[in-house]
């Protein structure tokens, strides 16, 4: 057997172990929480308008949603991976919502592309492809260009997840130099590029410095729903003793979108997308990120154990998330995507 085969075995190991601890055990923080329960939407007892009469839709990057919603990143690379993406991508459509597909880099180090192969499901949707930003060292823009092209996606996501490689058995730590690949990959691509962190939250700093190299969109991910530490020091005994200080690493989800939103208005960068994430547990989780000045909130781990059950089961979840978030906003009395800002909040 190659060194080639050698690595993708492991890799096909990792994805499996990833999503089997995801579901299983749990991996949160240990006293750190996102900070959306201190965040209070004022309530309208008279919203003024009929349930029916509110349109949360909006158009981005080609694509119309009908809720400021993205089914996030996940897995990808194995079987069981693409039940899952699958079933996802099946409730995305039914909603109209984004879809987020995990890290492809199996694809481009010679695996099957078969479960990120949702667009005959999901021909609507739009499809974020999605990299690790460190693997930028390895392939470049024409690599990355055809990553999204197997996975017929409309954006490339690259997702930077320093302390997970650090924690991770032979995991790649050579962030160095990635900025300005990122912003080499931005120029050449056709399609946009967005960065997002895996759960420890993007700080003001390094939203500035995306939105400077050109970014098409961020997404927080903060801090306070999967521990990915946590989960890496599930799959060894060493990263496990390591990762118990990271227990509570990381920037709060309300604090992260409040940071970056902050930031991309001071560089008047207000067409990067930004999308908040990190532990969102229901659609009033979502309205709260919105009106803390996201453009789309993000659920991953939350939706993931409805995925795996299928497409009936992820469909449900991803409705009632749907319609969580539009009642939320009626009875905070919204009426469009215009209408959720800050002074929704108390």
């Amino acid at each position: 057997m190659s060194s080639d085969d050698d690595a993708s075995d492991r890799l096909a190991v990792r994805k499996r172990d990833h999503l089997r601890i995801a579901l299983q055990e749990p991996v949160g923080f240990s006293s750190l929480v996102t900070g959306l329960d201190d965040v209070h939407v004022r309530p309208r007892a008279l919203p003024e308008r009929d349930l029916q009469a509110v349109d949360l839709s909006l158009r981005l990057w080609g694509r119309v949603l009908a809720a400021p919603i993205l089914i996030s990143c996940m897995t990808g690379g194995v079987t069981e991976a693409g039940r899952v993406n699958r079933a996802l991508a099946v409730a995305g459509q039914e909603h109209g919502v984004a879809v987020g597909l995990g890290s492809g880099r199996a694809v481009l180090e010679g695996g099957s592309p078969d479960s990120f192969a949702v667009r005959e499901v999901a021909p609507d949707v739009l499809l974020l492809a999605n990299l690790g930003a460190v693997q930028l060292h390895q392939y470049g823009p024409a690599a990355c260009r055809r990553l999204v092209a197997v996975c017929q996606a409309d954006a490339l996501v690259l997702h930077c997840n320093a302390v997970q490689e650090a924690m991770q058995p032979g995991g790649d730590t050579a962030f160095g130099g990635l900025l300005n690949r990122i912003s080499t990959l931005c120029e050449a691509l056709d399609v946009p590029v967005m960065v997002k962190e895996v759960g420890f939250g993007l700080s003001g700093q390094d939203v500035t410095r995306l939105a400077e190299a050109g970014v098409a969109g961020v997404d927080v991910a903060g801090a306070g729903g999967t521990n990915w530490a946590q989960v890496e020091g599930r799959r060894d005994t060493h990263a496990g003793a390591v990762a118990t200080a990271f227990a509570d690493w990381g920037l709060p989800t309300a604090d992260a979108v409040r940071e970056a939103r902050q930031a991309l208005d001071d560089v008047d960068a207000r067409d990067v997308v930004l999308i908040g994430s990190g532990g969102l547990r229901h659609g009033v989780d979502a309205l709260k990120v919105c009106c803390l000045g996201a453009d789309l909130a993000a659920v991953a781990r939350g939706l993931l154990s409805a995925a795996a059950q299928g497409p009936e089961a992820a469909t449900g979840a991803v409705g009632i998330l749907c319609e969580q978030l539009r009642v939320a906003a009626w009875a905070a009395g919204a009426g469009s995507i215009a209408d959720l800002g800050p002074a929704l909040l108390a």
